[in-house]
């Protein structure tokens, strides 16, 4: 500061005392004499933002930084202070702005690039952000912040070795640092090492009492590792620190719903919780929208009940949520005569995972181009060939990291006349999508096979044979029956490795039963299946998949065969083997080894099954009363096979004489290896898909 005004320089220099000492009223008041006594002293404006910035008052705090650059426009450091608080505001575009501004005077700023590279990473941007990012390391290698950051860089980019590796060396530079212990909390989640995730977010909040998000965090993992006291009370924990965490609010009411179950008592007394806090929340919402799809309510589905009225009562409140928040969008008018109607396509799984394989890339590649015209909207991160593939299937594909809004002004921007979600459940920005009306007619499928409960989704396309005699009681949604299996189906060759019973674990001589779908599908109710089919066949292997990443929800799910296989006299230990978890060629090898496929009760298995067909595997399944688990049934009946079971009693039968008769097996074997050409190239229920496609438009106008 120059001048010799006594006056000005006691003011000011009161000021800093104040904001050293922490008092920011004091502080900002004497700025403010400052100020009127010198409007063009930059110095005051700089500190004056930063204490407004401190206390939250971000407006006021760009209003100061602005300010200061009206006295001087090349003032870098308020080029960066106003990048902050624009960041801070949720204006990323203006803040990246006020950042390249700030580097262009002072090109060695490593704190500028450091922020710019994770501004660019949240804008979907991580080449770019990781340059900024390792300029930022090499010119303050000594300071932890700026590894942290390209860590976060790293793992947006999916290579979480490399992000591991940053934060280990932000943490030996500074080892309480909570921000770089909580960021490797969730790489080490992604991992699936649930436990030592864990431990860092106890590290992270052991550091930083107050760091709501990793509190937030550790309450995710807990409840995965399916420690749902636990994680309840970390939730708790972080609405008494933020009560306005719209995340956490959902978070703590889905804790209610865990992974396994102990007793059929225990699903009646969850789902009263559940349904217990989902009310609470619906009674007292207050701004939600910003977490609306960060936890669903996806274990809900896995309970074996019909949903509708519980998920009808998440619908409505996120559906709320969104509306307090976005205004009605302008919708296009119906197609004119000879305009293609506008499909748009909304994911997070246009890459190889079960989505794509059903139903996205058959509809996807079926579909009349002279009719349609296709939209993709890709909201996840991985990509691999699908994507490449479901790009140039479609007339205009967006892909990359955005916000709800981006989003929302994406899709609006191609004015699509029908949308589809081929899940809603899983993709967190599905949900939050599918919960806005942009399109006049839309449409859920089962990727996630449970109602949506959404008042903004018209119509859940399912399919005529997996659907029982009075579905439509389960669905909010008006239910299309599509014809047959409702999906365009390839037929899946064999896994591109060989591997041997005994390098898998199966033993030689005995009748290998392939029971490998994820475990949260076991109810308690149907345990007792497995000993009773050992009863009656004697030696014998089941085999199962471990639970990702939670050694001690595998243990629980083997607590519950001993106690079904004590029941019976038998050790559980002998006849059932838990494999470790799977690389996909290697899980559809290993399933090529068995004998005999017993199909989940209650959630029946899909893509497993058809895998399965490509060695021929006899198939045994009992439907259920809801579509999930009815999928084996309808694969069966498609193909003409008889091993769908009436009731347990026949399920069990069914599967017992498969192991005892070797000739059996040998014969449906031949049965499938002639009739699964059935299931495949299916253009009648493309045929059906287009027909309800176009007559939705027409009817939406009535």
């Amino acid at each position: 500061m120059s001048g010799d005004d006594s006056e000005l320089r006691s003011l000011f220099h009161a000021a800093l005392a104040h904001q050293r000492a922490g008092q920011p009223d004091e502080a900002a008041r004497h700025y403010r004499r400052v100020l009127a006594l010198r409007p063009d002293l930059i110095d005051a404006h700089l500190n004056l933002g930063a204490v407004l910035k401190d206390q939250g008052k971000l407006d006021e705090a760009a209003a100061q930084y602005r300010r200061a650059l009206a006295v001087d426009p090349d003032f870098a450091e308020a080029h960066y202070n106003l990048g902050l608080v624009l960041k801070a505001q949720g204006q990323a575009a203006e803040a990246a702005s006020c950042y390249r501004r700030a580097l262009d005077l002072r090109p060695d700023d490593a704190a500028a690039h450091s922020n710019l590279g994770v501004l660019l990473t949240d804008q979907g941007l991580p080449d770019e952000a990781e340059t900024h990012c390792r300029r930022a390391v090499e010119l303050r290698p000594d300071v932890a912040l700026t590894h942290h950051n390209l860590a976060i860089v790293l793992k947006e980019l999916g290579r979480l070795d490399d992000a591991a590796a940053c934060c280990r060396r932000a943490l030996e530079i500074d080892p309480r640092y909570a921000a770089a212990l909580n960021t490797m909390g969730i790489i080490l989640k992604e991992k699936d090492r649930l436990d030592d995730a864990a431990a860092c977010f106890g590290q992270a909040v052991a550091a930083q009492p107050d760091f709501a998000e990793a509190h937030y965090n550790l309450g995710g993992v807990l409840k995965d590792l399916g420690r749902l006291d636990e994680a309840v009370d970390a939730y708790r924990r972080v609405l008494s620190l933020k009560p306005k965490f719209a995340a956490a609010k959902f978070a703590l009411c889905m804790a209610q719903l865990p992974p396994l179950y102990d007793s059929d008592a225990e699903i009646d007394t969850r789902r009263a919780a559940y349904h217990a806090e989902l009310k609470a929340l619906a009674d007292d919402p207050g701004d939600l929208a910003n977490g609306v799809g960060a936890s669903q309510s996806f274990y809900l589905a896995y309970q074996g009940r019909n949903d509708r009225e519980l998920q009808g009562l998440y619908g409505e409140l996120v559906c709320r949520a969104m509306e307090k928040r976005y205004p009605p969008a302008p919708l296009p008018d119906p197609p004119a005569r000879g305009e293609r109607l506008r499909v748009g396509m909304v994911s997070g799984y246009f890459h190889r995972h079960a989505n794509w394989n059903i139903p996205i890339k058959g509809w996807l590649t079926q579909l009349d181009r002279e009719k349609f015209e296709l939209f993709g909207y890709y909201t996840g991160r991985v990509r691999d060939d699908a994507t490449d593939e479901a790009s140039a299937l479609c007339a205009r594909f967006v892909m990359g990291r955005k916000s709800a809004a981006a989003w929302r002004e994406a899709i609006l921007a191609d004015r699509p006349h029908v949308l589809i979600y081929p899940e809603i459940g899983m993709d967190p920005m599905a949900v939050q999508l599918a919960a806005q009306r942009l399109a006049r007619v839309q449409c859920v499928s089962w990727g996630h096979p449970d109602t949506s409960g959404l008042p903004t989704v018209d119509y859940y396309l399912g399919s005529d044979l997996m659907e029982p005699p009075g579905a439509q009681d389960h669905y909010t949604e008006r239910l299309v029956r599509l014809p047959n299996l409702s999906v365009y189906i390839e037929p899946a060759g064999p896994a591109g490795i060989a591997v041997t019973r005994a390098e898998i674990g199966f033993r030689e001589g005995v009748p290998v039963y392939w029971c490998g779908q994820s475990l949260y599908k076991y109810l308690p109710e149907f345990d007792s299946v497995f000993p009773r089919i050992a009863q009656q066949v004697g030696d014998c292997q089941f085999v199962f998949i471990e639970f990702p990443g939670s050694p001690q929800l595998t243990a629980q799910f083997r607590s519950r065969l001993r106690r079904a296989f004590s029941g019976s006299g038998l050790d559980a230990d002998r006849y059932c083997t838990v494999l470790p978890r799977l690389a996909p060629d290697r899980f559809r090898a290993a399933m090529g080894q068995s004998d005999i496929v017993l199909d989940s009760i209650g959630w029946s298995g899909c893509n497993s099954l058809l895998d399965g067909l490509a060695y021929d595997l006899p198939i045994v399944t009992l439907p259920g009363p809801l579509i999930r688990g009815r999928h084996g049934a309808a694969i069966l009946s498609r193909m003409g096979m008889d091993t769908v079971a009436a009731d347990i009693d026949a399920y069990v039968a069914l599967a017992a004489a498969l192991g005892r008769d070797s000739g059996l097996r040998a014969d449906i074997r031949r049965r499938i290896s002639e009739n699964k050409h059935r299931l495949y190239h299916d253009d009648v229920c493309i045929a059906g898909l287009e027909a309800f496609l176009l007559g939705s438009v027409a009817m939406d106008l009535e």
